[in-house]
């Protein structure tokens, strides 16, 4: 197999075309070796990366407890997946589902106590992993991908959306 930097160099000069479909192929790659890397370093815990990140947009991505069609749409999965997650989590003491107090139809996910002792546990070991996944990179270079990866979140949120109406 071609390593990386022959690969880069051959479409380094060409169309950007060939530089999209390399950028393309090298996300999914980078997510299958860091969801390994991630997998592993949560083995201990009895999570799996799925949980991980769902734990995350929980604890993050809402200022009040959001229904499970709220996670779903955050995480670009079904609400299924959602309730197959948290029913696990819950089971762990990470979370609670609780019927909404206005429209009982609806299902909302709490973090618990547990949870942020969780993370708080986890800190000192988390900032390592994240930094070793970042260490080849300079300030400028993470500050860079940092926007550029906004933009492209905010552009595949879009495609996503225009997908599930099709």
């Amino acid at each position: 197999m071609k390593d990386s930097d022959q690969i880069k160099e051959e479409h380094h000069l060409g169309a950007r075309l060939d530089m999209e479909k390399y950028i393309l192929v090298v996300l999914f790659l980078v997510q299958q070796r860091w969801g390994y890397i991630i997998s592993k370093e949560l083995a201990d815990d009895q999570i799996t990366t799925k949980q991980w990140l769902m734990m995350i947009v929980l604890a993050n991505a809402f200022q009040s407890p959001p229904s499970m069609q709220e996670v779903a749409d955050a995480m670009s999965t079904t609400h299924q997946n959602v309730k197959q997650l948290a029913t696990r989590l819950e089971a762990r003491g990470f979370l609670n589902i609780e019927r909404d107090p206005t429209n009982k139809r609806i299902l909302r996910l709490k973090v618990t106590e547990e949870c942020s002792k969780f993370w708080e546990k986890r800190t000192p070991e988390d900032i390592k992993s994240i930094k070793s996944l970042f260490q080849g990179l300079e300030d400028g270079e993470v500050k860079e991908l940092f926007e550029i990866m906004a933009k492209l979140e905010r552009t595949s949120g879009e495609l996503y959306q225009k997908a599930k109406e099709n």
